[in-house]
C-alpha cells in the first residue's frame, strides 16, 4: 500500500460543478461565509413570513427575506461556514459587482469536504503518460486493478473563499488553504511503481517548467512598469519552480492554473489569440491566480511525498 501525502503550496480548488448565489445559497456575517440549506431556509421563511403561495415569489423576495432573517438562518439553516479573503469581501460589499458575487463550490458530501481520488489519479496518469494503471477496458476479466481512496474529510478551518485576480470577470472559489496537509491511500497498486513514478514526475515537471518559461517569455511586456499577463504568470510561478529546484516533489492537481501540467510531457498548451484580426494560436499563459501574501499565487500546487506502507 502507498500513502500519497500532499501539502498545498498554493490554494487548491476541486469543483463539484455548482455555484452559490449571494443571499440565496449563502450569506456572510462576522468574517464568515455560511452555505444555506434551501429546505431549512424555506421552513424558516414559511414560519417567519407566512408567504402567500398563490402569488408568484421571485428571487428578489427570497433574497430580501434571507437578508432580513440572516441571523436566524445562520443558526438554523447553515450547512457549513468558511472564512474568506479581504479581496472577496470588498467585492461582496460592492453593489455594482454583481458578476463577482457567485462562489464556485468545492466538492463535498453534505458539507464534508474531501479530495477525490479521481482528481489525483488523473494527474498521475498524465505524468506517467498512460491511460490506466492496471485495468484494461477491453479485457472482460479485470485483474491487477488499482484501488485509490478519497482523502479523509477536511476541516472547515482548512478552506476559505478566494477571489481570482487575473481574468475578467473575477471569480470566487472555495479553496483548500496553502499549507494544508492531506493524504490518499492506494491499497492495490496495480501497475504503479513508486521509483518509476517519481522519476517520471521529475522529468515531466523539468520539461514543462523549462518549456513554459521559454514560451511564455515571448509574450512579456517590452515596456518597463507595464506588466502583461505573461509577466504576472511567470512571477507567480517562480515560488513553485524554486521549490522544484530545491529538490521538492511538486504536482499540480485540481482546477485551474495548471494547463501546462494537465497535458502530455513536452506539449505546449495553446489558446486562440483574442487580438482583433489575429487568428494564430499562442502559448497559454493566462491562469487563475489569487492575491496572497502580497503577491499573486497560482492555484492547485502541492508538495508530494509517496510513502510505502
Amino acid at each position: 500500500m502507498f500513502e500519497f501525502k500532499f501539502t498545498t503550496l498554493t490554494p487548491l480548488h476541486i469543483s463539484n460543478g455548482e455555484t452559490l448565489d449571494k443571499d440565496f445559497n449563502y450569506t456572510i456575517h462576522n468574517g464568515k461565509m455560511y452555505k444555506l440549506d434551501p429546505f431549512k431556509v424555506a421552513r424558516v421563511i414559511a414560519q417567519k413570513e407566512r408567504p402567500d403561495f398563490s402569488n408568484p415569489i421571485n428571487e428578489k423576495n427570497i433574497e430580501s427575506w434571507i437578508r432580513k432573517h440572516k441571523l436566524v438562518l445562520i443558526d438554523e439553516a447553515s450547512v457549513y461556514s468558511l472564512s474568506y479573503t479581504s479581496f472577496f469581501e470588498s467585492d461582496y460589499k460592492n453593489p455594482k459587482a454583481l458578476g463577482k458575487h457567485r462562489i464556485g463550490e468545492f466538492i463535498n458530501s453534505s458539507g464534508r469536504f474531501y479530495i477525490p481520488a479521481s482528481s489525483v489519479k488523473g494527474a498521475l496518469l498524465t505524468i506517467l503518460n498512460v491511460d490506466s494503471l492496471g485495468i484494461n477496458p477491453n479485457d472482460p476479466v479485470y485483474t491487477d486493478k488499482i484501488v485509490f481512496l478519497d482523502s479523509d474529510p477536511l476541516s472547515e478551518q482548512s478552506l476559505a473563499v478566494y477571489r481570482t485576480e487575473d481574468r475578467p470577470p473575477a471569480t470566487n472559489l472555495i479553496c483548500v488553504k496553502s499549507g494544508t496537509t492531506f493524504s490518499l491511500q492506494m491499497r492495490k497498486t496495480g501497475k504503479f511503481d513508486k521509483a518509476s513514478f517519481l522519476s517520471n514526475l521529475y522529468n515531466y515537471n523539468n520539461i514543462q517548467f523549462t518549456t513554459l518559461q521559454r514560451e511564455v517569455a515571448k509574450y512579456k511586456s517590452k515596456k518597463v512598469g507595464n506588466l502583461r499577463k505573461a509577466d504576472l504568470f511567470l512571477k507567480a510561478i517562480e515560488p513553485i519552480i524554486a521549490s522544484f529546484n530545491s529538490g521538492k516533489k511538486v504536482v499540480n492537481i485540481g482546477f485551474g492554473g495548471g494547463s501546462w501540467f494537465k497535458v502530455r510531457k513536452g506539449v505546449i498548451p495553446k489558446f486562440k489569440s483574442k487580438v482583433p484580426g489575429q487568428t494564430q494560436y499562442e502559448a497559454a499563459h493566462s491562469t487563475y491566480a489569487f492575491p496572497e501574501n502580497q503577491g499573486l499565487s497560482h492555484i492547485g500546487w502541492c508538495e508530494l511525498e509517496v510513502i510505502d506502507r
